[in-house]
């Protein structure tokens, strides 16, 4: 009855590669099942416990072979390697007669090599004999090798899929919460699952592996299939990561690297073999280090890009309220400006969406919250335009001695200087990523500290007066209000414009 590679082991006392070499060198031909596992008869049973008794008692490799093609008669060639035999115990003897000699020589402690007479000292008959060990394809190890390569793999992919999100979606990939790890997640796994497939068998390797010196084959040498080494992925995917899933995953890494350092056959070398260049090794690992570390920085610029108005140059009232829009989810600001970042919205909330006209509008469909609290309105943007094209906005607010809080103006506008300076055509990713800017232009405006510049050819500039308030946080939510200090007057006023800096303010 056929038995498994691995009942084949137990029964032979061969490793799966002394099993898997033998079957290279043609010396076995196991049949395989409609799942493409080896099946070994007893028959290549029988030939592999020749091959180890043989082996054990030095035959060469290729006297064995000479003796299954029956090239070579049995006893003749017995007879021949008991010659050798014997020239080699005469050797032994020599060795023995050396080894006294130094006894009788008194030879000095530092003069002879500790290592060699120790190697001696621990050679038993149990241990596996030289032959058989020679005898394997050799079995990578290396996890941390095979880690870092299947990191830069994965990082690669998510690069390019965190392009795409950003560039055509305009998604905040670095902000997506749980939903979005879960997402990318999955995504890592699809991808590696169409990417890894294809390189595999048409290259033998992959970018982080062909970084970490690492390829696969089949045992033949040869490429693998596209269906092997889809099969290969999958297994690692489910067996190796477990699909990404929390916790589990962690799991399943931990035991992969233990089985792996142990030297052990993992579930998805089955059918393949993994093979590790150890030349150039450092400039190797320096290469990986610099790719993970460029791609991190690449992650970054990829980010910011997401941010970059979809409309840009010479744009319209309608194209900037699109951008201003956008960006309101990009940075998820889903609450209304003028409110803070109640928590919990224990009767909803949602952004106001800027029109064309410079106004408010909600959002149809959606719940807003109606506060006990009286806060300052959402100022009207006030648009300036030439022959239809946008050259400026601003808007203004006024308060006196009214009993208001009002929402620090920050957010509102970071916002509406962006969706213009990051729109014009001289605007840099690289010298002025949106979020520095952002946080620029909030750490002023929430202070109520006055400020200007110019970037990109738009200058920004506000003012603020403010009496009689102080900051303290909101009702029900951690965000910060301006409120009215009781009993004393009070007056809040703000000036905001954006413009292009060859038009006059």
């Amino acid at each position: 009855m056929p038995v498994t590679i691995k009942e084949a082991e137990e029964l032979v006392g061969m490793t799966r590669a002394n099993i898997r070499f033998y079957e290279k060198e043609g010396l076995i031909t196991p049949g395989r099942d409609s799942n493409g596992y080896r099946n070994y008869t007893e028959d290549d049973v029988d030939a592999l416990q020749r091959i180890r008794l043989l082996r054990t008692i030095h035959l060469s490799l290729e006297d064995i072979r000479s003796l299954s093609r029956k090239e070579k008669g049995f006893t003749d060639l017995l007879i021949t390697h008991l010659k050798t035999l014997k020239r080699e115990q005469q050797n032994l003897e020599r060795s023995r007669f050396i080894c006294g000699q130094l006894c009788r020589d008194q030879a000095s402690y530092d003069s002879f090599d500790v290592r060699h007479y120790l190697d001696l000292l621990d050679a038993s008959p149990s241990e596996i004999p030289v032959e058989l060990k020679e005898d394997s394809i050799p079995k990578v190890t290396s996890p941390w090798h095979r880690y870092f390569a299947r990191m830069a793999d994965e990082m690669i992919l998510m690069t390019l899929w965190n392009l795409l999100a950003a560039l055509v979606f305009h998604i905040n990939i670095l902000e997506t919460g749980w939903q979005g790890f879960l997402m990318g997640s999955i995504l890592s796994g699809i991808l590696l699952l169409l990417a890894e497939p294809v390189m595999l068998s048409r290259f033998g390797t992959t970018p982080g592996k062909f970084l970490m010196g690492l390829s696969v084959t089949a045992e033949s040498g040869a490429r693998l299939t596209w269906r092997e080494a889809y099969h290969r992925t999958w297994t690692v995917l489910k067996k190796g990561y477990g699909f990404h899933i929390p916790v589990y995953s962690l799991v399943r890494e931990y035991l992969s690297y233990r089985a792996c350092k142990r030297g052990e056959f993992l579930e998805w070398e089955e059918k393949n073999v993994l093979w590790l260049e150890r030349r150039h090794e450092k400039i190797k690992i320096a290469s990986a280090v610099l790719l993970l570390t460029g791609l991190s920085g690449l992650t970054f610029l990829i980010w910011q890009a997401g941010a970059v108005p979809r409309n840009r140059g010479e744009i319209t009232a309608v194209q900037y309220a699109e951008n201003f829009n956008d960006m309101q989810k990009f940075y998820q600001i889903d609450r209304q400006l003028n409110l803070p970042d109640f928590s919990p919205r224990i009767n909803g909330d949602s952004m106001l969406m800027l029109n064309q006209d410079g106004e408010w509008d909600k959002i149809s469909g959606t719940s807003y919250m109606n506060p006990v609290v009286t806060y300052a309105e959402l100022p009207k943007i006030r648009f300036t335009q030439e022959n239809g094209i946008l050259t400026g906005m601003a808007f203004s607010a006024e308060y006196e001695n009214e009993n208001i809080e009002i929402v620090p103006y920050g957010d509102l506008m970071a916002l509406t200087a962006m969706a213009f300076l990051c729109a014009q055509d001289e605007y840099s990713l690289l010298q002025y990523p949106p979020s520095l800017l952002y946080f620029r232009i909030r750490e002023a405006a929430d202070s109520c500290r006055d400020f200007k510049f110019t970037e990109a050819g738009v200058t920004v500039e506000a003012s603020f007066v403010c009496r009689g308030y102080i900051q303290r946080q909101a009702q029900y939510s951690a965000s910060e209000v301006w409120a009215p200090v009781y009993g004393e007057e009070t007056y809040f006023r703000v000036d905001y414009k954006v413009y292009k800096s060859e038009i006059s303010g």
